[in-house]
């Protein structure tokens, strides 16, 4: 009754658990093959020991977030999990940004001012996330909000910890 509009119920369905379980464990493999991929793509591309190098940064990210859930007593549900996908897409083309910025060849910039410009693309893109992640809190009418917190999580502290420290393993790969 507080909404200015009627709501009609159109329909309302009730998942069993044991299919419960199931969606959960076919989203677990979804995302294990999805990283696999990740991970052949990434190593087809650059074909050096780099290129492994996003994937382990990945798996941390996940775990990471995981904990912070868990810490959080943040109950993972699909959408929390799709979330954890979210920013493990956004995180993989982050390192790629860094990856593609520190392997150019210019002669111009040393590869601190490549890894800072591929910093300010990187703070743009989390920036445009974070703006458009917010309102999903207050709109997806608790819905979304796993998916919601999951990703800014996740994408946070990509951009806070994880991105800094893959930057630093790639500086001491190109030095070598």
């Amino acid at each position: 009754g507080s909404l200015p509009y009627r709501l009609e119920i159109i329909k309302l369905d009730t998942i069993s658990p044991t299919l419960g379980d199931s969606f959960f464990k076919y989203i677990l493999i979804a995302g294990a093959v999805a990283l696999a991929l990740v991970a052949l793509t990434v190593f087809l591309r650059y074909r050096s020991k780099a290129a492994l190098l996003p994937v382990i940064v990945a798996t941390t990210e996940i775990i990471i977030t995981l904990g912070i859930a868990a810490f959080l007593r943040w109950d993972l549900d699909l959408p929390s999990i799709a979330g954890i996908l979210a920013a493990i897409g956004t995180g993989i083309d982050d390192q790629i940004v860094i990856l593609d910025e520190a392997s150019e060849n210019k002669e111009s910039m040393g590869l601190k001012q490549r890894i800072k410009r591929a910093f300010a693309i990187i703070t743009g893109a989390y920036l445009t996330t974070v703006a458009s992640l917010v309102p999903l809190w207050w709109a997806g009418a608790g819905l979304l909000k796993g998916f919601v917190f999951t990703t800014l999580v996740g994408i946070s502290l990509g951009v806070l910890i994880t991105r800094p420290a893959f930057a630093d393993l790639i500086k001491s790969i190109k030095k070598e």
